[in-house]
């Protein structure tokens, strides 16, 4: 290795870390949005530049750096998100009220339910949306519980819960250090919007990313089964492992049997009846937030129904609707021409890797923290052809949590369509580009 690429890796790595902890070091990065962004976008030229070149003889400062800024993350107190609070609550109130509770019961009728008022504390008054349901499956779910036991101990909740998905977070690195080398683990490993996702928001995708890392290695190494468990883990704390599913059923059933352990995504249904799926029904259809395609197709709806809404028949049809209905079709065409041929083992985890990308390019909600699905795919698949705009999703993401800034100072919740455009505009353009090589390439 040369004295100058050592420097720039080097570089690399105090990048990440002053940009990163630069974040963390805000009063409030809310309020210091423009600081917040200039940090990230410092951190995340380090990052892609240790993404694409590896550590060098660095890996073990990259693995401290890492390590010092989770630390420092979950210590630091979740900014952009409200999701933590809700895992937080429903971990702990399952222990006085049940398994099924959370599934059964939203968190604003807790005080008319006599929940215990202690468990009525300042997470359960910033929970989002506290008159749905929950929506998280029973791994999530587990997870949350764990954590709401171990602070029964003592050890507090934020503190506990947030170690925990840190601790998946070290999972993912550490299998993807087993699938494609150091270059692959510190690229996941001081990934600034995984670091601030997952150690200081909290976000419970470090558990799915865990399975789908484990898909990922297993199919590159022909372990279908492995796979299949992956997929059931991803799947089991936020059902995006049933859409990589796609892929391994097409390639081959052999180690299928496994899929039986999807059967516990029936479990809050048995525990709490319809009701479990109601939170689910609201997000699936009335939520939307930092989207990129979907905002053409609802205009196509628009224009096709000449308005918002139009009746058919005794029907009423909203250009919402309509345009879920078109991102339906056309994931579906996606996944008929990703699928059209049977791939070869080592192909699956790309195919995979492809449905969730056009699944996140088209989905009506698309957070900064959905980015960790696609990661390990970017990483550690063989083959797969949407590195270059996965990796401008991810630097770019930041810009995404702008309507909780404008909300703060002007006191309306904004959801631009010009920073959504910046967001996903080049990484659409990226993808054409791979499509047209790769139709000239035959």
């Amino acid at each position: 290795m040369t004295d100058r690429r050592q420097t720039l890796l080097a570089l690399a790595i105090v990048a990440v870390v002053i940009g990163v902890g630069g974040s963390f070091a805000l009063d409030d990065p809310r309020l210091r949005y423009p600081a917040h962004l200039a940090a990230m976008a410092v951190a995340a030229a380090g990052w892609i530049t240790l993404a694409e070149r590896g550590p060098g003889r660095f890996f073990g400062v990259a693995i401290l750096a890492g390590v010092a800024l989770r630390i420092w993350g979950i210590a630091t107190a979740p900014a952009f998100s409200d999701d933590v609070f809700r895992y937080v609550y429903e971990g702990r109130v399952v222990w006085s009220e049940g398994l099924g509770f959370p599934f059964a019961h939203a968190p604003a009728e807790a005080p008319a339910l006599g929940v215990d008022p202690a468990l009525l504390d300042n997470a359960w008054l910033r929970i989002n949306h506290p008159e749905l349901a929950t929506i998280y499956p029973p791994f999530a779910q587990l997870t949350f519980a764990l954590a709401g036991g171990i602070a029964a101990s003592g050890v507090g909740a934020l503190v506990a819960l947030k170690s925990l998905l840190v601790l998946a977070d070290v999972g993912v690195a550490a299998i993807l250090h087993r699938a494609a080398g150091p270059r692959a683990a510190v690229a996941w490993w001081l990934c600034p919007v995984v670091i601030v996702e997952i150690a200081r928001e909290g976000h419970a995708d470090s558990l799915s990313a865990l399975g789908l890392a484990l898909f990922v290695l297993a199919f590159t190494k022909g372990r279908p089964t492995a796979g299949y468990l992956g997929a059931v883990v991803a799947a089991l704390a936020k059902l995006n492992g049933l859409i990589v599913l796609l892929a391994a059923l097409r390639a081959t059933r052999r180690g299928a049997w496994v899929l039986g352990a999807l059967a516990l995504l029936a479990l809050p249904f048995l525990l709490a009846g319809a009701h479990a799926g109601e939170g689910l029904g609201a997000y699936a259809t009335r939520w939307r937030a930092g989207d990129g395609l979907f905002s053409v197709l609802l205009e196509l709806a628009e224009l096709l129904l000449g308005g918002d809404w139009r009746h058919v028949g005794p029907y009423t049809l909203t250009r919402h609707q309509l345009a879920r209905g078109l991102t339906a079709i056309a994931f579906a065409g996606v996944a008929l021409a990703t699928l059209r041929r049977r791939p070869p083992l080592d192909a699956v985890a790309a195919r995979a890797g492809t449905l969730l990308f056009a699944l996140l390019l088209l989905s009506p909600t698309f957070h900064p923290w959905y980015v960790t699905w696609l990661l390990p795919f970017a990483f550690a698949a063989p083959g797969f052809a949407w590195r270059v705009p996965v990796f401008y999703l991810a630097a770019a993401s930041p810009l995404l949590h702008h309507p909780t800034y404008l909300a703060l100072t002007t006191g309306i919740w904004t959801d631009l369509a010009g920073v959504r455009a910046l967001v996903h505009g080049p990484a659409l353009i990226a993808a054409l580009v791979v499509l047209v090589r790769r139709a000239r390439l035959g």
